[in-house]
């Protein structure tokens, strides 16, 4: 899928007294205003806990809501997606091996949300790269990507928690900055077609 949006930037990281740096890269896919994303609901993540002070998945899929508080968007946890999906179709996903239930939330998900959060961890390297995936409820369709280089974040929960913490942030700045480029091109676009207007009573 084509991308047309892509930020390779530094990050200053505040994490307890020490300022740490963490790499970071995101894209908006083709076509997509993200301003239009209102529900994000949070799917099971890819994340298989390595070292003792890494939080379990159950743990990491919670503080990827529990840090979504200051979104601009109504993120919706997984928790509460299982809930409704075991209310209209008698299906328990928190009772299904992990592949299953994120099939099943899939398959589900759009009655809930128009999109959903998938966040991977690469934790079996020295520092972890986080991946937050945001797709669309009804198609599947990547609409957002945002990869995180550990940089100074640990592997314990907090920091798990901080990098989820970075990607709202993230979301919510490109999401208002893409706002202001489409009014500046729709400005553009409007002052050129009335040249264009004039242009053609003269004539």
């Amino acid at each position: 899928m084509k991308k047309i949006f892509a930020t390779l930037l530094m990050l200053a990281v505040m994490l307890t007294s020490t300022v740490t740096f963490a790499a970071f890269k995101d894209e908006i896919s083709e076509g997509v205003n993200l301003s239009d994303i209102k529900r994000v609901a949070i799917i099971l993540p890819m994340h298989f806990k390595i070292e003792d002070e890494e939080p379990s998945l159950t743990e990491f899929t919670r503080s990827i809501f529990d840090m979504s508080k200051k979104s601009s968007r109504e993120i919706i946890p997984y928790n509460h997606i299982a809930d409704n999906i075991i209310m209209d179709t008698g299906i328990d996903i928190l009772s299904l091996p992990d592949e299953d239930a994120r099939r099943v939330f899939k398959q589900h998900v759009a009655k809930y949300a128009d999109s959903y959060l998938l966040v991977t961890t690469a934790n079996n390297i020295k520092k972890t790269q986080f991946f937050f995936d945001l797709f669309d409820s009804k198609t599947g369709n990547l609409l957002y990507t945002f990869t995180l280089q550990g940089g100074g974040l640990k592997k314990n929960a907090k920091d798990y928690g901080r990098a989820c913490e970075l990607f709202y942030e993230q979301f919510d700045l490109i999401t208002e900055q893409q706002i202001k480029d489409n009014m500046k091109a729709e400005k553009a676009a409007a002052k050129e077609a009335r040249k264009q207007a004039k242009k053609k009573n003269k004539d």
